[in-house]
């Protein structure tokens, strides 16, 4: 059963009440610290009381000492109006004049209560004047700076909290994403790691647990595969073998083509098997590649391939076995759909050395859309799988991972029926 103290839900629940109750907290410390005092109780009281209490204390006439006195007991705000005497504690209390333009000011009562911008003020009459009062309220105890400068603080804090919050109980997510691209592009070999008992730590695990199943499928289908071609060896030689006996040469011939293409299908299976599960970069030693180049063309027939280059040598670091596979690949293929014109094959360097191998033909070409495909294992133009129209097999697969294994890229320019021209790029540094 879930522990729900783990759960990924449970954690946000609290930390929305958490956060509430620090909002609530840091209100009343606003409150607190923008404030001069506390707001004492003064409606408490009846109004008639007040009014008795203010003018019996004030005196008659009135007393400004007096006034003084009780406004700061009574935490009032006051203004005193007679023919002799003008006085207010607070410069905002409106005069009489400006009391007298409200509806609620009262002729016919000795004291009154009216409301000025929103707020009450209690009228006393006197003899030759008024006394005009008013308990503070909690907005006149708040320094505006303060409260300002406080809000800023405060948010600015309650904002990283739970940013860093949120972060904390979904940083995990970073890590399954990073994880899960890692496993689409072939690496099985290292685990997420994520050690947490909610719900993403949950998924962390489970990803773990379905990338350890496939890896165990795919390596127990190249497994069988790498048997498969190593048991069909012995009988593709003993194939060839027979072949030399009979007496048909067309038939001889044809088959003998077919056993050479299940022997080179049978040796790139190996190769990529090997590259798959060999150490990056093992046998790369420095070898003259122009000179590789030139022994791969000279086997061939005269006239089938023109080789062309100005660079009497360049020393790559290459496992030379793999990178004679690569190139021998690019050419056979080319020889194959060229229909009988030659083969162009030419090295040559830009200005920053970058070398560059390009192979042409001028056979059917490629159209534009299936250009991005020919790269993957087994594809063919042909979706029919005619076989007078040959697949490139393992072949292009497996001659991008040997130049990726190199640090360098093929890229290929095709016109559909004028030809195609791959080109091998060889990065300066390499």
């Amino acid at each position: 059963m879930k522990n729900l103290r783990f759960s990924i839900f449970l954690k946000l629940a609290l930390l929305i009440i958490v956060f509430i109750v620090l909002v609530n907290f840091s209100l009343g410390f606003l409150i607190r610290f923008s404030s001069g005092k506390p707001p004492r109780e003064f409606f408490g009281k009846p109004p008639h009381f007040i009014h008795e209490y203010v003018v019996r204390e004030i005196g008659m006439p009135p007393d400004i000492d007096k006034a003084k006195s009780v406004s700061s007991e009574l935490d009032l705000i006051m203004r005193i109006e007679t023919q002799n005497k003008k006085w207010a504690n607070e410069e905002f209390v409106p005069t009489i004049s400006e009391l007298k333009n409200e509806r609620e000011f009262r002729y016919d009562r000795p004291d009154f209560s009216v409301h000025y911008k929103g707020r009450p003020y209690f009228v006393s009459v006197l003899k030759d004047g008024y006394i005009i009062f008013s308990p503070n309220v909690p907005r006149d105890y708040v320094n505006t700076e303060k409260a300002i400068i406080s809000i800023i603080i405060i948010v600015t804090i309650l904002a990283l909290l739970f940013y860093f919050s949120l972060r904390w109980i979904f940083g995990p997510i970073k890590e399954l994403s990073e994880g899960v691209k890692r496993i689409g592009k072939g690496d099985f070999d290292n685990d997420i790691d994520v050690k947490r008992n909610d719900e993403l730590g949950e998924l962390a695990r489970s990803i773990n647990s379905m990338k350890s199943e496939i890896s165990g499928m795919i390596k127990s289908k190249e497994s069988l595969l790498v048997d498969v071609s190593h048991e069909l060896r012995s009988p593709l030689t003993r194939l060839k073998l027979a072949t030399e006996f009979l007496s048909d040469k067309n038939i001889r011939e044809k088959m003998q083509d077919d056993i050479k293409e299940m022997e080179i299908m049978i040796t790139e299976l190996l190769e990529t098997y090997r590259l798959n599960h060999e150490k990056r970069n093992a046998g790369f030693t420095k070898r003259d590649i122009v000179k590789l180049v030139r022994q791969i063309t000279s086997r061939l027939e005269n006239g089938i391939v023109n080789f062309e280059t100005e660079i009497s040598e360049k020393l790559v670091n290459m496992n030379e076995v793999r990178m004679e596979i690569a190139v021998r690949n690019i050419i056979d293929n080319a020889v194959k759909y060229s229909d009988g014109k030659p083969v162009d094959v030419k090295i040559f360097e830009d200005n920053i050395g970058t070398l560059y191998i390009s192979i042409s033909d001028k056979g059917r070409g490629i159209e534009k859309e299936e250009l991005e495909n020919i790269f993957e294992p087994f594809y063919r133009i042909d979706k029919s799988r005619d076989k007078k129209i040959k697949g490139y097999g393992l072949g292009l697969s497996l001659v991008k991972r040997i130049l990726n294994e190199h640090d360098s890229e093929i890229t290929v320019k095709s016109i559909p029926g004028k030809g195609s021209e791959f080109i091998m790029k060889f990065p300066n540094n390499n």
